[in-house]
């Protein structure tokens, strides 16, 4: 008997023949379908000629890319989708954990340029990062949340990162914000108090803090300032009253405080100041009578007074001398003439005089330097 070969099956034989691509190695590399017409509807690759196909490719009516799928782990599963629109791709999703679970999309513009990315950093099986592009360069970011709240939105400038806003409470209003210089962080917004306003500054210079201003009373005023040098504070100024200036200034050295001024009195001088050593308070100076000039003079060791000085006549040297033990007066010596020399002294117990007499111009108990401007270089800059 002999076998016929008619039309339709010499058509079929035709196709098979065109529809494999073989490597040298006699492995097909890539596989064509068609659909009745003769149209391309798919096409299998084998992109790295391991055996397996790695990339599907379909068309639509028209023959244009419909869509490509790819394999990006040889696990014979498609973790790569890309999806386009007039023969140019529009969005692409993938699973980065080849888990097959879809955990990052990209939205492309007529030019083929990533215009939008989202992420599902969580893998939850929906973005909570979104990342908006122009030109090329990062826009702009938001990051939610899994019920989708939005907690953190970065800004960009000409590619690089220019502010941060961030609900760092995760309570749905932004409390956060951090402004850039080229990409390098230069000052930080905080509302720590949940009220809407901004009670917290700080300013950075080659992205570290070297300035620090806060509103402790809610106004929307300063009300203390903090510097800085590396992590150390090295100088801090509060409005301690209220009165909308600063009244108190503490210097810092090694991280331990080493004078500290202050305007008790509020007339805008520094009426008293306190000198340190290793952190502990050694001397004490005072204007009592507001004059601008300091005329009480206090040491102390291990936290107790151990003596003073006084100048009562505004000639800015001592006249008084006063010795404490164990924190309580025990004898005063003055000189009620003002001439540099003791002319009398007075003995206490229990804080009371229990003895005076007249002493014929005795040497003073120990030098005393002049007492010093309240608006001195030394007693302002902490020098």
């Amino acid at each position: 008997m002999k076998r016929h070969v008619t039309a339709a099956g010499l058509l079929f034989a035709c196709f098979w023949l065109t529809a494999c691509i073989q490597s040298a190695y006699g492995q097909p590399v890539a596989s064509f379908f068609y659909d009745a017409r003769g149209n391309v509807t798919r096409q299998a690759r084998d992109t790295n000629r391991d055996g397996k196909m790695d990339r599907w490719i379909y068309y639509d009516a028209q023959g244009q890319v419909e869509r490509v799928e790819a394999d990006l782990n040889a696990d014979e599963k498609a973790d790569l989708f890309v999806y386009y629109e007039n023969g140019l791709p529009k969005r692409q999703e993938s699973s980065s954990r080849h888990d097959g679970r879809i955990d990052e999309w990209l939205f492309f513009d007529d030019n083929g340029d990533v215009v939008r990315k989202g992420q599902d950093p969580g893998g939850i099986g929906k973005p909570t990062l979104w990342l908006s592009y122009q030109n090329g360069r990062p826009l702009r970011s938001e990051e939610s949340a899994e019920d989708g709240r939005l907690f953190r939105v970065v800004h960009y400038r000409e590619g690089k990162v220019s502010r941060i806003d961030e609900d760092t409470d995760r309570d749905g209003r932004i409390d956060s914000r951090s402004y850039f210089e080229n990409g390098t962080l230069v000052r930080k917004e905080l509302d720590r108090k949940n009220s809407g306003r901004i009670d917290l500054w700080g300013y950075y210079k080659d992205g570290n803090l070297v300035r620090q201003e806060e509103d402790l009373r809610g106004d929307g005023k300063v009300s203390r300032v903090i510097y800085f040098q590396g992590e150390a504070v090295v100088r801090r100024e509060e409005d301690t009253a209220g009165r909308g200036r600063m009244d108190l200034i503490e210097i810092f050295e090694q991280g331990k405080l080493k004078k500290r001024l202050r305007d008790a009195a509020g007339k805008g001088s520094w009426d008293t100041a306190y000198y340190y050593e290793n952190g502990e308070l050694r001397r004490e100076e005072r204007d009592t009578d507001g004059d601008g000039f300091f005329d009480l003079r206090i040491h102390y060791e291990n936290d107790r007074i151990v003596r003073q000085e006084a100048d009562t006549n505004g000639d800015r040297k001592a006249d008084v001398w006063v010795r404490y033990e164990n924190g309580e007066r025990v004898e005063q010596l003055e000189d009620q003439s003002f001439s540099g020399k003791v002319t009398a002294r007075y003995r206490f117990a229990a804080g009371k005089v229990v003895a005076q007499e007249k002493v014929a111009d005795t040497p003073p108990p120990w030098a005393a330097a002049e007492f010093d401007s309240t608006g001195s270089s030394e007693a302002a800059t902490g020098a």
